[in-house]
């Protein structure tokens, strides 16, 4: 699977993660869970993702299907997973999170 074929199916995620993210009464208040969920999904290791998902008491049924669906996800490119998260980070600055960013991303570059 290429990975422009991959990011172009990360699409819909990242559609939630802005209508959750920029809903004009949550523009403020971003949902940490939400977005620390996002990024482990995006970047981070399938037992970090496992570690952050036991958080919310979800079924084991959902655990596991978000599971496979990241081992899809871990079959891209790093440097094509890293374009999906600065297209994350760019709808967090868009949506007025900056201060999320750099709390949880200290160093992230995030220009003026």
């Amino acid at each position: 699977m290429s990975g422009k074929l991959s990011t172009m199916r990360l699409s819909p995620c990242l559609l939630i993660i802005l209508a959750v993210c920029c809903y004009e009464t949550n523009a403020g208040n971003v949902c940490d869970a939400v977005l620390r969920e996002s990024a482990t999904f995006i970047l981070g290791s399938k037992e970090s993702l496992r570690k952050e998902l036991e958080q919310y008491s979800a079924p084991p049924e959902a655990v596991e299907a978000k599971l496979d669906v990241k081992q899809c996800v871990d079959q891209m490119r790093y440097g094509d997973r890293l374009k999906v998260a600065g297209v994350l980070v760019q709808i967090l600055l868009r949506c007025g999170v900056r201060g999320w960013l750099e709390k949880y991303f200290p160093g992230i570059p995030l220009g003026n």
